[in-house]
């Protein structure tokens, strides 16, 4: 699967999947990222959460390989 970086800390690979990269703050205001991750064709906004950019890649990948 390839995976496109576009602005704003957002990939897309070739099948509409997306991930998107955020920054927020914990009780006690310190920064933690977490990745949201959708699954193309999905009506939910978000189909999972990472802690990782390559923990996202591999559930989508992962979840992909099953819908094949």
């Amino acid at each position: 699967m390839n995976w496109t970086k576009l602005p704003d800390n957002w990939w897309c690979n070739e099948f509409g999947d997306q991930i998107h990269r955020y920054e927020i703050l914990d009780d006690e205001d310190r920064c933690l990222v977490e990745y949201h991750l959708h699954h193309a064709g999905e009506r939910l906004p978000w189909s999972g959460k990472a802690h990782t950019l390559a923990e996202a890649q591999r559930q989508l990948e992962q979840s992909r390989a099953l819908m094949a």
